[in-house]
């Protein structure tokens, strides 16, 4: 069953113990992103914080609603819970689950009024620090609004609606400045469409929302693809959708925050730098173009959802891992290659993807690295990881086994040079290449060369290859009776 609102999926979360009411008072400045940060290195619960300094009661934050749990039973029960799906699915199922339901969109309804239209501000009541925005990271730019939420959209030819997520900073009471990646959809209809024609860009930006959509929001779909129709297969129930109060756009009607405006085609700000999802500050100050604000609406005691993104794993990796994988096997499997799953762990900041797979001829694993660096989900897989098809790619001890004894150390290894790449984010290039946008990618083939014979490929010295199945099944039968809880 699909959660109505935000609020209604809150008291799941409460319900399942991946919440954390905060009582006390919380700073906005650095304080209530330091908990944040503190609660995604513990895999810790969700905190929810109820009463923010500066703020009159009732304005409260929700931070890391994707980040991932200590149980190892149920790391990814955040998005789980979202889906609708058991707390304890496993990675690989909450694939499968999303490519099936994925195959099935649907459209959103319209409805007349929503939650989000409670209050609405337009003219001199325009404030963006109305909310308790935080200032997350020592260093940042500015206090960033826009951490998980929906940037929404219109391509100006066709009826292609975008949903992303692209991080908003504050600069003044009526106007905010993020990043416009000319590779992302929101740069394809800014730089090619709007901009050329001298003409601003319309947008709203929905916070708050029910689950699913921030989460498809960043996710890897194609261009000219409806996220909308897409978060209503995946919560298998249509999502409902209000008319903004200045623009011709649609958003969540249960919102808890809508940000209406047009991004000026003439005009740019300095903003950033920023704690990225790399891990690191990137994204230095520099002019970028600016989201004038024309009205605010929001719910009664409105509920900033907020992402306090930095090392891994935060919410961008965890949901990511999942939908950037998913998007990932589904071209593989269109192009029937014989892959057995995708993964991209989150500890990798989504620039790696791990396949397992049965080789079918040499030097397959490059058939299917080039396959992912020339698909739409694998524009920012860096490093790609082929294994056989007995290794469980969601399992990172049996990967790193994998890629130390079955990858030879120069002939396993492809690399590319002067590869795509969101350069101005990585660490790892020279100041040259992030302002060029020239990256690289590697290729990691840890499969055995078919051209060995088969005695001379070593058998793995585990349990359930190296006894004989009747002995498997009397020492699972008999675990608990040597003493063993599990």
């Amino acid at each position: 069953m699909a959660y109505k609102d935000l609020r209604e999926w809150i008291n799941r979360l409460d319900k399942e113990g991946e919440l954390q009411r905060i009582d006390m008072e919380v700073d906005w400045n650095l304080e209530l992103g330091a908990i944040i940060r503190r609660s995604y290195d513990l895999k810790e619960r969700a905190p929810f914080f109820q009463k923010i300094k500066d703020y009159p009661k009732g304005y409260r934050v929700l931070g890391a609603p994707a980040g991932t749990s200590k149980n190892p039973n149920r790391y990814y029960a955040r998005i789980a819970i979202s889906f609708d799906m058991k707390e304890e699915s496993s990675a690989e199922e909450i694939i499968e689950e999303y490519l099936k339901r994925k195959k099935f969109p649907l459209k959103p309804v319209t409805v007349k009024d929503g939650t989000c239209k409670e209050n609405v501000l337009l003219d001199k009541d325009i404030d963006l620090t109305k909310f308790p925005v935080p200032l997350f990271h020592e260093g940042d730019g500015g206090r960033y609004i826009g951490t998980w939420h929906l940037v929404i959209t219109k391509d100006p030819e066709s009826e292609w609606v975008n949903w992303g997520m692209y991080r908003l900073m504050i600069h003044e009471k009526d106007s905010m400045g993020g990043i416009i990646d000319p590779a992302k959809h929101i740069g394809e209809m800014f730089f090619q469409k709007y901009k050329p024609r001298n003409l601003s860009m319309q947008y709203a930006v929905a916070i708050g929302t029910e689950p699913v959509s921030p989460i498809i929001a960043c996710s890897f779909l194609p261009s000219g693809i409806n996220e909308a129709d897409i978060v209503g297969a995946i919560r298998k129930e249509p999502i409902e959708l209000v008319k903004c109060e200045t623009v011709d756009l649609f958003v969540p009607a249960s919102s808890e925050i809508v940000i209406e405006g047009e991004i000026l085609s003439d005009l740019m700000k300095p903003e950033g730098p920023f704690g990225e999802y790399t891990g690191y500050r990137a994204g230095m100050t520099s002019p970028k173009p600016v989201f004038k604000v024309n009205a605010i609406t929001h719910r009664n005691d409105p509920i900033l959802t907020v992402s306090c993104m930095g090392v891994p794993v935060d919410d961008c990796h965890a949901c990511m891992s999942l939908t950037m994988a998913a998007e990932i096997l589904e071209e593989l499997r269109e192009k029937r290659l014989p892959v057995k799953m995708v993964y991209c762990p989150p500890e990798a900041v989504t620039h790696m993807a791990v396949v397992s797979t049965k080789v079918p001829y040499p030097n397959f694993a490059r058939k299917i690295a080039h396959t992912i660096w020339g698909s739409n989900a694998g524009m920012y897989i860096y490093w790609v990881v082929v294994v056989e098809d007995d290794v469980d790619v969601t399992k990172i001890d049996e990967v790193l086994h994998a890629l130390t004894t079955r990858c030879h150390p120069y002939n396993g290894v492809s690399r590319v040079k002067n590869a795509p790449a969101a350069a101005f984010l990585l660490p790892f290039l020279p100041p040259k290449e992030r302002l060029s946008g020239e990256g690289s990618y590697i290729l990691f083939d840890c499969t055995w060369p078919k051209d060995w014979p088969k005695e001379a490929i070593p058998k793995k010295a585990s349990f359930d290859t190296l006894w004989p199945k009747e002995i498997q099944k009397k020492v699972l039968s008999n675990w608990r009776n040597y003493g063993y809880k599990d």
